[in-house]
This record gives C-alpha cells, structure tokens and sequence, in this order.
C-alpha cells in the first residue's frame, strides 16, 4: 500500500515538474562555453593577421625600403661670391673707368670687390627644328671705392657672360655715397663681451713692457724665456730689425670671479690691450714725426702674482679666444740665424707718422 502511494507521488511529481516541457533548460557551463567561443574568434583573428596582413604589411614594407636606403641627394654647394667668371672684367672696367681724364673721382682707388648678385645664367635651347638659341647670363658686381679723402663710395658694374664667348660689360660703372660712421660714442661697446673689468696692476703693466721688448727683439729664445714656456720641442718667431717704445696698457678684463669667491680675490689670467710704437731699422724719422703704433691682445697668465706672463697674443679684438701657448711652433727649433731678417721693403724716412 505504501509503496503503491510512493510510486503515484513520484509520477505526479515528475509530470508536474516545469522543466519537462521546457525546450532548452539552464546549464551551469554556459559561461565556459561563450569564453571558448571568444578565444576561437580571436585565434581566427590571429591566424588572418599572421597568415594574410602580416606577408602584405611585409611586402608594403620591403617595397619601400629602397626609397628609405637611397643616399640623400646632395645639396648644392652655395655659389661663392667671392670668385666670379665677371670679377676679372668689372674690375678693369672700374679701374680704366677711373683712370679717364677728366677721372670721374679724381685720385679715386677701388678698395674692394665685394662680390656678386646673379641676375640669370647662361643657357643654350634647341627648338624642334634644330636651331639653337643662346641667352647670356648676367652679374651685377658690387665694388667698393675710395677717395683721397677716405670717402667711401659703392660702385656697380653689370657684367654679361657665357662659356663660350667670355665676358662683356654693359653701361658704366656707377656711384653711390656711403652714409658716414658715427663718430660719437658708442653706448655699451666691449671689445670682449664675456669678460668683466679687472684691475690694471703694476705687475701686468711690467709683464706687458717684457712682453713687447722681447717680441721685437729678433731673438726667439729671448721671446720663449719671456713667455716661460717649459716645453723645449716649442719655439717663438719674434719680429726682427725693430724697436718697440712707449708701450701702453689699455684695458684689462678677466673671467667672472666665483660668485664665493673673498672680495681680495684677484683672477690668475686676464686679457690685456697692449700697444706700443714700432719702428723699423734703417728708418731714420725725423725730430717732428713719431713711429706707428701697433696693438695686440694679449694672454697674461699669473696674473695674482708679482710675477706675472704674457703666455698668448692676437690681434686686437681676439682677446677672448687666446690659449696659453698657442703662439708656438711645434717641434722644431727656431733660431736668430734661421730667421729672415729681410725688412718688409725698402723704409723711407718718411714711414712714420
């Protein structure tokens, strides 16, 4: 009896059960599954990417390549205006142009030529018919002249050329006033804008007096002795069959100092302005005339010390750029015997000022 009721229970529970008319019941690994699938896409992807785009992206690649391996083309070097297949021409053009009578500036010299602007190259053109067609080029060279008085004047001169037929000047040079220098003072001029003031000692003024004597004295080992160099493969070449007098020092400038550094501290090398008169041997000037003077910048090292050395010199200006030494001639000797002692020319009496 119990077990006929335990029979009917469990077929009713199981015809009553929801689920049995359900056409797709919930699954506990459905979340498994839709993972699965999206790594099956992205292995799809992959396989596509490696197996078509990545050869194409390959081929774009290998395909430029020559283009990015080419050497660059060169660029052309800038015309240099300092050399002109018209300069030769303009120039005696100028030249026979002021040596006319009457001269259309009397006494009048050419100070320099300063070059060239290129109006248009020579070229050759060949139409269909064969027949050939020349066109000149042409310059307009710049000139600098100057008069007696020391007046400055700018001159032009159009010059046409071509390989073939040389160079031919067009019209006459002309004549264009240069407006004056400012003779006043300068506001803020420095000689050498990265230095500062320094103090014109005693012992730098005496360093810049050795300096000149030996310098003009025509000995080079009395010039190393005065330099101090130690290196015995370096040598001097002093100035020979001179005389310096009345050498005076100018301005003096050093480095900045440490910003730390006591208010006693004095730099160990300062550029000095050295000047002094020169004059040549065999030049006999009169009671009224004075030798000329010349200038120099000069490397003065030691200078914090009662002895101190002019270790550079330059030209007048170059003060920031001298280096102890740089003066010497490397690896040879140089005597009083082996230097020329020829004077620059014949001196006449009157070649001082």
């Amino acid at each position: 009896m119990m077990a006929r009721n335990a029979k009917r229970n469990a077929r009713t529970q199981s015809e009553d059960f929801w689920g049995n008319d359900a056409e797709e019941l919930p699954r506990a690994d459905v979340e498994s599954v839709q993972l699965t699938a999206k790594r099956i896409k992205l292995f799809k992807v992959w396989v596509i990417s490696s197996v078509v785009l990545l050869p194409i992206a390959l081929l774009a690649i290998i395909s430029f390549l020559p283009k990015f391996l080419d050497t660059p083309a060169a660029v052309p070097a800038p015309v240099n205006q300092l050399d002109s297949p018209t300069k030769a021409a303009a120039m005696k053009s100028v030249q026979d142009w002021l040596n006319q009578q009457p001269s259309p500036m009397p006494g009048g010299k050419i100070l320099s030529w300063d070059g060239v602007d290129i109006q248009a190259e020579p070229k050759t053109t060949t139409d269909s018919k064969g027949n050939v067609t020349e066109t000149q080029g042409l310059q307009l060279n710049n000139l600098t002249l100057i008069s007696p008085s020391g007046s400055i004047f700018t001159t032009q001169v159009q010059v046409a050329y071509s390989p073939t037929r040389g160079a031919k000047v067009l019209g006459d040079p002309t004549l264009i006033p240069h407006a004056p220098d400012d003779k006043q003072s300068w506001p803020n001029l420095k000689a050498w804008p990265d230095l500062v003031p320094a103090s014109k000692l005693p012992p730098v003024e005496q360093a810049a007096t050795a300096w000149a004597k030996a310098f003009t004295s025509g000995d080079p080992d009395a010039l190393r002795l005065a330099v101090g160099d130690t290196n015995a493969d370096r040598s001097y070449v002093p100035l020979v069959q001179t005389t310096a007098s009345n050498v005076t020092v100018g301005d003096v400038a050093s480095l900045p100092l440490p910003a730390d550094a006591s208010k006693d501290a004095k730099p160990t090398q300062v550029v000095a302005q050295v000047s002094f008169g020169i004059a040549w041997d065999g030049q006999n000037l009169t009671n009224s005339q004075t030798p000329s003077r010349v200038t120099y910048d000069v490397l003065i090292d030691k200078a914090d010390t009662a002895a101190p050395q002019v270790v550079a010199w330059g030209g007048a200006g170059s003060g920031e750029s001298l280096k102890p030494y740089m003066n010497a001639v490397e690896g040879r000797k140089i005597t009083a015997a082996t230097i020329d002692k020829t004077l620059p020319s014949a001196v006449p009496a009157t070649a001082g000022k």
